[in-house]
């Protein structure tokens, strides 16, 4: 047969229990492959962070090359400076000399003053070239500031910063020239210095202004200087961030090895913790058994051989059909049980009970309490009143049992349901046990008692009382043959009945037991007035623990025993085998010496 998955609800291979996916994949499963997945996250987060190191590394090589670049243009200038410092120093000193001949040119004075007037007009254009050495300079100086603040703008700005270098340069020698022309013409003015008597003052002062242009074109070329040692430190800078960035680089590098090692790390452990986890669950998937019967709703077998008939109704019909997979089954009375809604239901001769726990299985019992389906006639005390009988929504027959008024006051107990001593359970072979049950309830808080007395044929002694508190469900054993009572009891929240139940061993010399279940007023107290019990399903019947209700009439009713039969024929060949079955059983004390299910 094939089991498919995903089958849904209320098909057969859901009865069937067909697994899916999901069943076999425990929880720690699930967690492994959520961490394989965290595992392929961080190798692939480790990767791009490797990615983006190299990147960062590239960037800082060329930052690192762009710095040097600048610091080597940046020289140069500083050493166009110093030329152009020089060459104005000695520009100086032309004029200065200039002024001396000046003195002596008194003949050509017409001359000379032609002559100033040029080296006036070349020194004017000498302090022209100064201010653009200084703008120059300025324009380095911004440059520089510019290579500091981002080294990946640095080679733009040494660039920026070697072109005014050359311009300054140029300036320096522009102004060098001029000062070997007025050097020029202060030699010519020495020549016709007699000639020019009436302008050696105008020279005087033209030499004057030469030697304060000079002066200016000095200042301008120190100025220049500092910007070229600012830029030359800008780009010294620019180098020092381009090894912190190369350094970061590494560490990112680094650090995404680590990345790497601990992903591997993580991988490798989650691997290792889910084989660990898996291991409990590889036999998850069992082979299916050569037998497999679920008892759930009916005798089916799923696999197995057992030929049979089953019954299938039709419409209106019941038919019988033959079948290889069906469960024997057979008892030879109708029988009670509670069914899957909790509701008390008669089953007929040969028809299987299944309860809440599956296929319910007991064997033979006698209820020896009479009259069962009529509360009146359950051997009642006369002073007890039934003034309400029926049947519940749960088919339970009930009677409301009321003390009269002739009770009020009274300590002792009052039968409500009880068997005569002619007709007690015998327990002179080899059954020794007799348990009495019932189902009750009330709002009262009295007492429902259980009491065990044996009967020698001509005489009844009392044996034993089973107290039963009917708020707190408190059990009390009294009596000579306490020791020998075992009692339980129960409270059904569904129906609302509580279910109690005493057994009593019987010993050597007693040869019947007799049982009567009875009203009891609380411990300490006498009856009141209106006490009340419900009662229901009461019945005293041989064996160590309770069974089934046992519907009754005017005679002791007996039920017989389940018989389920599952072949050995082609369903066991040989040992070894092995059988695995689930098993609800109600009783504490073994009912024979080799109790089996199998």
């Amino acid at each position: 047969m094939t089991v498919y998955e995903g089958s849904r609800p209320g098909t057969l291979n859901d009865f069937l229990g067909a697994m899916t996916e999901d069943d076999v994949m425990p929880e720690a499963l699930r967690r492994f492959e959520e961490m394989v997945e965290e595992a392929a996250r961080n190798a692939e987060a480790a990767s791009q962070s490797a990615a983006a190191a190299k990147k960062s590394e590239t960037a800082a090589a060329s930052s690192k090359h762009a710095a040097k670049t600048s610091e080597t243009n940046a020289a140069n200038s500083a050493q166009a400076a110093a030329t152009s410092q020089t060459a104005s120093a000695n520009s100086a000193t032309a004029a200065k000399k200039s002024e001396t001949n000046a003195k002596n040119s008194e003949t050509a004075a017409k001359t000379s003053e032609t002559n100033a007037k040029s080296s006036q007009t070349a020194a004017k254009t000498s302090e022209t070239n100064a201010k653009a050495s200084e703008t120059a300079a300025k324009n380095s100086q911004d440059a520089a500031a510019q290579s500091e603040s981002a080294a990946a703008g640095s080679a733009s700005a040494a660039a920026s910063s070697a072109t005014a270098s050359a311009n300054s340069q140029k300036a320096a020698k522009t102004s060098e020239t001029n000062a070997k022309s007025s050097q020029t013409a202060a030699k010519t003015s020495e020549t016709n210095a007699k000639a020019s008597e009436t302008a050696a003052k105008s020279s005087q002062d033209a030499a004057a202004e030469s030697e304060s242009a000079a002066a200016g074109s000095a200042s301008a070329a120190a100025a220049f200087a500092t910007a070229s040692a600012n830029s030359q430190k800008a780009a010294k800078t620019s180098e020092t961030n381009a090894k912190a960035s190369e350094t970061a680089a590494a560490n990112s590098a680094k650090a995404s090895a680590a990345s790497q090692t601990a992903a591997k790390a993580s991988e490798d452990a989650a691997r290792e913790y889910a084989s660990q986890a898996a291991e409990p669950y590889k036999q998850v998937l069992q082979p299916l058994p050569d037998v497999w019967i679920p008892f759930n709703d009916s005798l089916d077998m799923i696999t197995g051989f057992s030929p049979s008939y089953k019954k299938i109704v039709i419409g209106d019909d019941e038919i019988t059909m033959p079948g290889d997979k069906v469960v024997k089954f057979k008892r030879a009375s109708k029988a009670t049980y509670i069914n899957k809604s909790g509701v008390l239901t008669e089953a007929a001769i040969d028809e299987p009970r299944f309860e809440r726990d599956g296929l319910l299985i007991e064997g033979q019992r006698t209820n020896y309490m009479l009259n069962s389906e009529n509360p009146a006639s359950w051997g009642r005390s006369s002073n007890m009143d039934v003034p309400e009988t029926g049947t519940d929504s749960f088919g339970f027959t009930y009677g409301k049992f009321v003390c009269n008024d002739s009770l009020i006051g009274q300590t002792s107990a009052i039968n409500m349901a009880s068997i005569a001593a002619t007709k007690s359970v015998d327990v002179s072979g080899d059954n020794k046990h007799v348990t009495t049950s019932c189902r009750f309830k009330t709002e009262l808080q009295v007492r429902l008692r259980i009491r065990f007395d044996k009967y020698d044929g001509s005489a009844t002694t009392f044996l034993g009382d089973a107290y039963i508190d009917t708020q707190t469900l408190e059990i009390n054993m009294t009596g000579g043959a306490a020791s020998r009572i075992t009692a339980r009891v129960r409270k059904d929240e569904a129906t609302g009945w509580i279910f109690a139940e005493a057994t009593i061993q019987a010993i050597d010399g007693e040869l019947k037991i007799g049982s009567q279940i009875q009203y009891s007023p609380k411990q300490g107290g006498a009856t009141v007035s209106g006490d009340y019990i419900y009662l229901a399903t009461p019945q005293v019947e041989n064996g160590p623990c309770v069974s089934s209700f046992i519907i009754s009439g005017t005679t002791a009713a007996t039920r017989a025993s389940d018989i389920v039969t599952v072949p050995i024929k082609n369903n066991l060949y040989n040992l070894p085998f092995t059988v695995l079955c689930e098993v609800h059983k109600n009783w504490y004390k073994t009912p024979n010496a080799a109790p089996r299910v199998f």
